[in-house]
């Protein structure tokens, strides 16, 4: 049961789809751990988005563990000894699986990042907001719906860090993005030319754009009180969270975590979205009901990722 959670939470989004995770397995416990040498040194020097990663993939866990039936605990670890220890799952009992649980379930098996134009079907309800917004808060997450001046802001700061990138970082992307050797399975689909930043949209190779012109897409701005680890892993498990709850609605999505990268941007993001709150990454959502399917990315091997530890 916790090897199937462990292989099926790994189709979480990850900063260019790094799956920067590893999974160990001991008894009825599944600890959950940073692969440091999966981190983005030069996009991610940090280790911000990683840890945010680390998050979704954990929560993505809890998602499967409870369609299966099984009650668990999750305990967000901060041992210095064990810096890349960040969680563990501990199963505790019965679970009785409801149909919430189902519809998260099947989010989580059928989500894709879906970096094309979104349809300018008008700007998401407010309800719909709500839904998203309500997501979040257990994990003490705020999310703040950017309207058309703020989006505009993003778009511009989004561009200046692009092109402010250092050489390395530009360097490191490729590496990421368009791997050559398929058998590696760590690429995520190269995104054309792009207005907003690496995760704004684009048409992956071999798809069509659609007919999204991107105009009513929705900017949702993820925000904590504080800026600690602690923070960046609850904002993965939010961002998991508000991306599997906007699939079973039928909205498609991709995340921005550029725009958080260069200080000075994440700041005048800070002042406009919540001064008294920090911005760790921005979710693009809008309808592409009429596109063709995105691709799923590929992932690692699961005996790269998923360690047995044998107990007596």
């Amino acid at each position: 049961m916790l090897y199937e959670a462990a292989r099926v939470a790994c189709l979480a989004p990850s900063i260019a789809n790094s799956q920067p995770w590893r999974w160990r397995i001991r008894g009825d416990t599944l600890e959950l751990h940073a692969d440091r040498a999966r981190q983005l040194t030069d996009a991610d020097p940090q280790g911000r988005s990683m840890i945010i990663s680390c998050g979704a993939v954990l929560h993505h866990a809890t998602v499967v563990l409870a369609v299966l039936g099984a009650a668990a605990t999750a305990e967000r670890i901060n041992d210095p000894a064990d810096p890349d220890l960040l969680a563990r799952l501990t199963l505790t009992g019965p679970h009785q699986v409801t149909a919430e649980d189902m519809r998260l379930h099947h989010a989580l098996r059928t989500r894709c990042t879906d970096q094309r134009p979104f349809l300018g079907i008008g700007p998401l309800p407010d309800e719909v907001i709500d839904l998203l917004r309500h997501a979040a808060e257990p994990f003490e997450v705020s999310t703040h719906a950017l309207d058309p001046s703020q989006a505009d802001l993003l778009t511009l700061a989004a561009r200046s860090t692009a092109g402010r990138h250092v050489a390395g970082y530009q360097d490191e992307m490729p590496i990421w993005t368009t791997r050559p050797d398929v058998t590696i399975r760590d690429d995520v689909p190269k995104a054309g030319a792009a207005p907003v930043g690496d995760d704004a949209p684009g048409a992956s190779p071999g798809l069509t754009p659609g007919p999204g012109d991107d105009r009513y897409t929705t900017y949702l701005a993820f925000t904590t009180t504080h800026d600690t680890r602690a923070d960046w892993l609850r904002t993965g498990e939010a961002l998991s969270a508000v991306l599997l709850t906007a699939t079973t609605i039928g909205l498609a999505s991709s995340v921005m975590s550029d725009v958080v990268e260069a200080p000075d941007v994440r700041a005048t993001l800070r002042e406009v979205v919540a001064p008294a709150e920090y911005p760790q990454l921005t979710v693009r959502l809008g309808v592409n009901e009429s596109a063709p399917a995105a691709p799923l990315t590929p992932r690692l091997p699961y005996d790269e990722v998923i360690e047995v530890v044998a107990t007596r």
